[in-house]
This record gives structure tokens, C-alpha cells and sequence, in this order.
């Protein structure tokens, strides 16, 4: 017996119990090792999975778990995802000796298999890259507020440091490299990894351990690492769909189908996630996890985008939408504003060029206007998930069924816009 094998073994002992951090931690040091002992913790939890004592099972599931979320989660998921040695498929529930294995179990291995399937897919994994994202967004933003205080506090406000500067950069670079689904075009998949994240979402959400006795220390723990994994997959999977709705426009009549697709799957998801973690927030004190109000996009636009995608002249409107926003963007660049007032300074673009930006304005009817501006400011357009006020769930059931009034009457008001081109 390698000492990998009685680490795990001691890990997952028969014992109504999380596992021990005196058995963990070698455990997830080992992950990191690039010895090839990854190999060996996997091929030592592979017979847990295959123990008729459902505890041993259960607490396999949870070591897994652990060391993807606590150990080198790229080293863990590439071994996995080239090899089937777990077979958690094959996983199943039951009972032994008086312990009633809890419903979810199953559910519980098809997400880690979900999870180890995308990585397969994507080579890299989605709630890793997120959570790298949201680091270096506050990382990002300490910067700038510690760049803004020591501006207030000189003299002159040249007299910072050359690199904090620097580093502020490198961050703000970073950070938009991290969001991948944020920045992807469709040419390069951004529908297909949408996707993809959807289903590990949909994965997730199935396992409902606080429907589970709750009085189970391993129903906890397995619940608690669950709501952590959503609330930052829900976040990847946000930006993914306000992404694709940014671009609808912009898309061949295939890609638009596929697209209208994924926002009516992402509406009924994402009143499933506002279940799962309204419940997690009345836990709380319970899980020890702080839910925080996340934002998601509207979830009332599917009749205005179907209306779209079965206008019979939608490739003609397709491309007028990106000629316009190509003019919109190159007039930003320009530093051309919609309405150019009469006063002429020694920055003002040439006339030519004014003129030209006059000419593509007064072409556009206020409706493929109102199209522009509201798609590309829907970022600031989402919804919070919780009512501030009473702290309980907004209805997202109420704001899908409702009719779509059209993307008009959800633009921003001009005071609210830097320009056409929005957030990019």
C-alpha cells in the first residue's frame, strides 16, 4: 500500500464525518507536485467510488471536490479529463447499516463528471478563470483607489510612483485577458462555450443537498463548496450571455438561432439559481458563506430578439445594425460626439469628417438607434437578484412571462452613456 492510498483510504473511512484536514491537506499538496502524484491520488480514490459503504462514496466525492476547488485545479482536471479512471458515472446511491444516502448523491457525481467533461472540452476550467477574473478586478480597483488617495495627498499628482502605474496596467490587462467569456467573439466559440458553462450550471443546481437532512455534516460540507462553485459559475455564465446579446445583431441567422436559444435557456436557468441560492442565503449562518446580491442580465427580451431573428428582411436590417455600429464606434474613436454642437475648437475633427458623422446620424430611424445604444449598454442595463429592500428574491418568473416592450424602453438616459459604442 503506497502512502497515497492510506492517506485516501483514512480520508474516506466509513465515518458519518467530513474528512480530516490531517488527511487533506497531503492530499491537495500532492496536486500540485509535478512528480506525476496526481496520478497517484486519483488512482487511489478510484476504488472509493466503487465501495458499497455509500459513506466512503460520499466522502470520495468530497475529497474530489476539494482538491479541485482547494488544490492546482488545472493539474487535477487535465489528469482527469484524459482518462476515465474515476468512472463517476457509474455512481450510485443506496444505504448502509441505518446511514440513508442522501438523494442528491447521484447528482452530486454527474457534476464533478460535468465539470471534468468541459475541461475536456474547453481546456481550461471555467470557475478557475472567473475567479482569477474577479481577483485581479480587486486588485485592479485597489490600485486605482490607492493611486487616487496618494494623488490627493501630493502636491502634484505626478508625483506617484512610476510603478504603481505600471502595475496598474499589467492588472487592467490581465483582468481582460480573465474574461474570457466576456471579451470572446462568436467567430472564436463564444456560443459553444456559453453553452457549455450552461450545462455545468444546470449540472450544479440539480444537486439539492438542502432538501438533504441538514443535520449531516457531510450534506453541509458537500453544499457549501456547491454554492461557492455557482456563485462564481453563475457570474462566467452572465457574461457569456451578455456577450452573445451584444452581438445578436451582428449575427448570421444560424448563430442567431443558436443565440435566442441560449437566452431562453439562460432565463429559466437563472430563476433556478435564484432558488438555490435565495435558500443558501437563509443558510447562511449554517454554510458560513456570505451570498452576495449578484447581477444577471434581463431575462424579458426573448419576444423582442425572437421578433428579430423572423423579420423577413433580417439579413438587410443584420446590415445596416453593423454599419451603423461601425460608424458609432469609428465616430467614438474619432472623438465625434451624436449631436456635434456649433462651437469649433482646435481639437474638433476636420469637416469632412464631421460632415460625414452628420450624414450617417440622420440616417438612422430612432428604432435602430434605440437598437444600439440599449445592446451596447446592457451590461448597466442587469438586474440584481434579491430585493435590497426586503432582501427576498426577485421574481425572474414574473419578468420572463411578462410581454417584451421592445429594447426602447430600456435604454439609459444619454447622461448615462459615453457613447453609441457603450461598454467593449
Amino acid at each position: 500500500m503506497t502512502s497515497f492510498e492510506k492517506t485516501v483510504k483514512l480520508a474516506c473511512k466509513p465515518k458519518a464525518a467530513p474528512p480530516k484536514s490531517k488527511y487533506l491537506d497531503p492530499i491537495i499538496a500532492a496536486t500540485w507536485s509535478e512528480d506525476g502524484a496526481v496520478h497517484d491520488v486519483c488512482k487511489a480514490l478510484a476504488p472509493r467510488f466503487r465501495e458499497p459503504n455509500v459513506i466512503v462514496v460520499f466522502k470520495a466525492l468530497i475529497v474530489l471536490h476539494t482538491m479541485i476547488r482547494n488544490g492546482a485545479t488545472d493539474n487535477v482536471l487535465q489528469y482527469l479529463s484524459s482518462s476515465d479512471v474515476l468512472k463517476l458515472r457509474n455512481v450510485s446511491s443506496g444505504s448502509w447499516e441505518g446511514y440513508n444516502a442522501p438523494q442528491n448523491l447521484q447528482n452530486y457525481a454527474k457534476y464533478l463528471d460535468t465539470r471534468i467533461r468541459a475541461y475536456r472540452e474547453l481546456k481550461h476550467d471555467a470557475i478557475r478563470v472567473q475567479s482569477e477574473t474577479n481577483r485581479d478586478m480587486r486588485n485592479s480597483q485597489a490600485i486605482d483607489e490607492d493611486m487616487e488617495r496618494t494623488g490627493k495627498g501630493s502636491k502634484r499628482g505626478k508625483n506617484a510612483p512610476p510603478s504603481s502605474t505600471g502595475n496598474s496596467t499589467l492588472q487592467r490587462s490581465k483582468t481582460l485577458a480573465g474574461r474570457k467569456l466576456r471579451v470572446m467573439t462568436v467567430e472564436k466559440g463564444l456560443l459553444r462555450e456559453t453553452k457549455i458553462v450552461q450545462k455545468m450550471v444546470d449540472a450544479l443546481v440539480e444537486c439539492r443537498f438542502y432538501l438533504d437532512d441538514l443535520e449531516d455534516e457531510l450534506n453541509v460540507t458537500a453544499l457549501k463548496m456547491l454554492v461557492k462553485d455557482l456563485l462564481i459559475l453563475f457570474q462566467a455564465c452572465n457574461e457569456g450571455v451578455i456577450n452573445v446579446l451584444e452581438h445578436y445583431f451582428e449575427m448570421s441567422h444560424i448563430d442567431a438561432e443558436e443565440a435566442l436559444s441560449i437566452y431562453k435557456h439562460f432565463c429559466k436557468q437563472t430563476e433556478r439559481v435564484v432558488e438555490y441560492l435565495g435558500v443558501a442565503k437563509k443558510l447562511q449562518n449554517l454554510l458560513n458563506v456570505p451570498i452576495p446580491n449578484l447581477r444577471h442580465a434581463p431575462v424579458s427580451l426573448a419576444s423582442s430578439l425572437e421578433e428579430y431573428l423572423n423579420d423577413p428582411n433580417f439579413e438587410q436590417n443584420r446590415i445596416e445594425y453593423k454599419t451603423q455600429k461601425e460608424a458609432a464606434e469609428r465616430n467614438a474613436r474619432l472623438g465625434i460626439k451624436p449631436s456635434p454642437k456649433p462651437a469649433v475648437d482646435s481639437s474638433a475633427p476636420k469637416p469632412a469628417e464631421a460632415s460625414s458623422s452628420q450624414s450617417h446620424s440622420e440616417a438612422k430611424t430612432p428604432g435602430q438607434k434605440a437598437l444600439i445604444d440599449f445592446f451596447s449598454a446592457i451590461e448597466e442595463e442587469q438586474q440584481t437578484m434579491f430585493n435590497p429592500q426586503t432582501n427576498r428574491s426577485t421574481s425572474v418568473r414574473a419578468a420572463t412571462a411578462a410581454p417584451s416592450p421592445g429594447p426602447q424602453a430600456y435604454l439609459l438616459p444619454p447622461a448615462d452613456r459615453s457613447s453609441p459604442s457603450g461598454h467593449h
